[in-house]
């Protein structure tokens, strides 16, 4: 007998079957933290999560002038990460400056923007001094 005669077609199944055995086992699913954040443009890590300044959540629009609330009633999701103040920021700004754009290190690319008189975060709460990361300008690594 050859090889061609010993084949036997398989039910679906017996290949579905098959399929479940050689499948490999999934387990819990891992939690990922956010470690660190990135430029988007050129990638060069910027910030780690340990230098991070947390802030309560803010009564979210609420907390604005009229004109700027929204309708709908979504979730309070802050659009900005808040950092402490690091050497790379002050690099390429005036001495004396008390607000101004925070750039990428490496590309030169607009991340955010510094007040040390403070600024009020999309939540609604202020911080004071403000260092604030765009989330949309930067990629998060999780780990």
């Amino acid at each position: 007998m050859t090889d061609a005669e010993d084949f036997i077609p398989l039910s679906q199944v017996q290949i579905e079957t098959i399929d479940a055995i050689n499948e490999p086992k999934i387990s819990e699913p891992r939690k990922l933290t956010l470690s660190a954040l990135k430029c988007k443009k050129c990638r060069q890590t910027i910030v780690s999560t340990k230098d991070f300044v947390n802030h309560d959540q803010g009564k979210g629009q609420t907390a604005f002038a009229y004109k700027k609330r929204d309708s709908s009633f979504s979730q309070i999701v802050c659009s900005s990460y808040f950092i402490e103040p690091m050497d790379w920021i002050f690099d390429r700004v005036q001495e004396g400056e008390l607000e101004g754009k925070i750039k990428c290190p490496t590309c030169q690319v607009k991340l955010g923007n510094f007040s040390w008189a403070g600024m009020q975060c999309s939540c609604g709460s202020w911080i004071t001094p403000s260092f604030a990361i765009h989330r949309e300008k930067v990629d998060e690594v999780l780990t």
